[in-house]
């Protein structure tokens, strides 16, 4: 007994030699705090762990990604690579609001890097604001000596924040917030009473200070998609100007108190151009529907899941919600003092129109002049489903707390949005402490959570219009709707493609959770005949060995969802019900690339086989590892050989859309 105790130990101990001599692997992006805006910050990326030499895993390549926000960080360049990776092995890019790199050693030999390596700088120009770098860890990729992926690397985020200020900084002049010459005492930071005493400035970047005051005759403006944050007290005794474009509004955010004589503006621009209404919310406190101008102003009724037409004189109640319908784009201006405070919208209806997903429908809206956050801040919520339902220009978009198409929850300034009441007496808190700012447009569109699947569903002859459902695998929730997590289907303009999944108590869902992995029928709405797609998404979120595979009926068609990422189908369009199914188990399959194709390549030349017969492609494709298009061929009979002009040595993705489904591979071009 104590000789098998005696093996036991020494097996423990050299396991824990084992794990402990396996350096941490970590990718760090730097931090630059206190910057002043308007100058550039170097932002160094460094390694930890991948040197075989000391304990760590030496590697062939890899792959980043970096998501930052553009109203702080304008993307320069890249420079000071490692002199043992130059910057001819890499690419790399930002495109606004994702910086991207890839690299592959040459020889495809492995490379040890020295722990606290800096393999470049990346340089931003800084416009202002506190803002984060953040690593989508999901996406990016280290490739071990054996082009293995290694797992269990640890991201570390970078941040950029502003410079705290002076304590006092007055503003003459006309220009950009962030004109040092026009500030007697440098850019404002969060430490600065800031004083427009004379002249105009406009806020062209994230502005933030202390406090502020706008004398008699000054003008401040906010521009589309920027915002001005003020810690402490507003006082406007001229003119503030939030301005608004189809893109966006700026945002301001007062976390004190605010007052004074002067005027206070807020435009929202209304995109009816299309002859689709907007769902509006006042920010004033004052404000009647004559905002509006000619457009009709409607307010929704629960009991009736009906539209009623206000007159202009009508008062606009704060955290109400309006639909506003026209024939052209027009822009609203709200004029007054803007709430800053907690707003409770009390005795909402529930009165039992006909229809589930209409019972206890209630319109409410977004009462500030910046974003809020359906989690951020103490909500309050009596007798009330939890998600959220945002009329996205054609279609409504929905959010659970963790899954759906309104991202994040975020909710744009001056948004209507519906939620439903499950009892009378419902109420909601909407609390100052869920504003945010975000660059987030007037909705015309999940970090990965556990468990979660998307279907996006679109007519292959117009990709700019889609739908979306969501599937999330859920312990505690229930079969049937739950108000705690799933969300109804709302239906948008029949004009365009609707998908939903059905609960088992035939719940007609945008959101389904389950509480065990369960085959799900899959619903849709076409509209007009055409060919079809569906695209799957999150798939990482799934353990990998979890089976998820798609069944169409009518073809009796299977497909992996994981070997083809989407199923492409055509429908006559009329009404068709029963015809597809999601599964969490093995079924009946289409075979997966290797099984349909033969493909090779010899350096940049690529040849492409049916393993049985001949088959047509709609299209082949080719990407890099930064996502980037870079060949495209369509309409080909296989077999086929493919011909890219200079392609530089490196991995690509290689795609192959047919009838039967979408087909992906890896390619390393020597």
């Amino acid at each position: 007994m104590r000789e098998n105790m005696k093996k036991v130990l020494i097996t423990i101990i050299t396991i824990f030699i084992f794990i402990t001599s396996q350096a941490q692997i970590t990718v760090t992006v730097g931090s630059a705090l206190l910057q002043n805006p308007g100058t550039d910050v170097h932002l160094p990326v460094s390694v930890k762990g991948l040197n075989g030499q000391t304990g760590g895993i030496g590697i062939t390549g890899l792959e980043l990604h970096l998501s930052y926000t553009n109203t702080s960080l304008v993307y320069d360049t890249t420079l000071n690579f490692t002199a043992a990776m130059p910057p001819t092995q890499w690419f790399f890019g930002g495109n606004g609001v994702e910086y991207s790199t890839n690299w592959l050693e040459p020889a495809g030999t492995k490379l040890n890097i020295p722990d606290n390596t800096v393999l470049f700088n990346i340089v931003f120009h800084y416009l202002g604001g506190a803002t984060e770098l953040v690593f989508d860890s999901a996406r990016c990729l280290l490739v071990d000596s054996a082009f293995n992926l290694i797992p269990g690397v640890h991201y570390v985020n970078g941040i950029v924040t502003p410079s705290l200020g002076s304590g006092e900084s007055r503003w003459n002049g006309t220009g950009p917030w962030n004109t040092s010459a026009n500030w007697s005492n440098g850019i404002p930071g969060d430490s600065t009473n800031a004083i427009i005493e004379t002249g105009e400035a406009t806020v062209l970047s994230n502005a933030v200070c202390k406090a502020i005051t706008i004398n008699q005759g000054s003008v401040l403006n906010v521009s589309p998609g920027f915002a001005l944050t003020v810690n402490r007290n507003y006082t406007n005794n001229g003119t503030l100007s939030l301005k608004s474009i189809s893109g966006g509004t700026g945002s301001l955010i007062v976390k004190g108190t605010a007052g004074g004589t002067g005027t206070n503006s807020f435009s929202r621009f209304l995109d009816l151009g299309s002859a689709t209404p907007a769902l509006v919310s006042s920010p004033v406190i004052s404000a009647t529907a004559s905002v509006f101008g000619s457009n009709v102003t409607e307010k929704y009724g629960e009991s009736t899941a009906s539209w009623t037409t206000i007159p202009g004189s009508e008062n606009l109640e704060s955290g109400t919600g309006y639909r506003i319908s026209g024939s052209v784009p027009s822009t609203a201006t709200f004029q007054g003092p803007f709430n800053t405070g907690n707003i409770t919208r009390s005795n909402l209806s529930f009165t039992g129109s006909l229809q589930a997903e209409s019972h206890g429908l209630n319109l409410l809206g977004n009462p500030y002049p910046s974003a809020i956050q359906w989690e951020q801040g103490s909500w309050s919520r009596t007798n009330l489903d939890y998600a959220v339902y945002v009329w996205n220009d054609y279609k409504y978009i929905s959010w659970n707390g963790s899954v759906g198409a309104l991202k994040d929850g975020i909710i744009p300034a001056m948004q209507g949005f519906f939620v439903k009441s499950n009892a009378p007496g419902a109420s909601l808190t909407i609390p100052s402490g869920s504003r945010l700012h975000s660059s987030q447009p007037y909705y015309k569109e999940v970090d990965a959570t556990a468990n979660v699947i998307s279907m996006k569903f679109l007519n292959t002859a117009d990709t700019s219009h889609f739908d979306e459902a969501f599937v999330q695998i859920l312990p505690g929730s229930s079969t049937g709707f739950d108000g705690s997590h799933d969300a109804f289907k709302l239906n948008g303009s029949s004009a365009y493609p609707q998908i939903y999944t059905k609960a088992s108590d035939q719940s007609m869902l945008s959101i389904n959770t389950q509480p065990d992995f369960v085959s799900i029928p899959v619903e849709f709405m076409a509209g007009t005949a055409g060919s079809y797609k569906i695209v799957f998404g999150s798939l990482e979120s799934f353990n990998v060995s979890q089976p998820l595979f798609f069944e169409d009926k009518t073809t009796s068609t299977v497909i992996n969802i994981r070997n083809t990422g989407a199923f492409v189908f055509s429908t006559d369009g009329s009404t068709q019900t029963g015809r597809f199914v999601l599964h969490f188990q093995e079924v009946g399959l289409a075979e997966g690339t290797e099984s349909v194709f033969s493909i090779w390549n010899n350096g940049s030349t690529v040849h492409i086989t049916p393993k049985t017969g001949n088959m047509h492609a709609d299209q082949i494709e080719l990407y890099n590892l930064t996502g980037r298009h870079v060949f495209s061929t369509s309409n080909l009979d296989l077999p086929v050989t493919i011909q890219p002009d200079h392609l530089t040595m490196g991995l690509y993705i290689l795609r192959i859309t047919t009838q039967e489904g979408i087909y992906t591979r890896k390619l390393l071009v020597r």
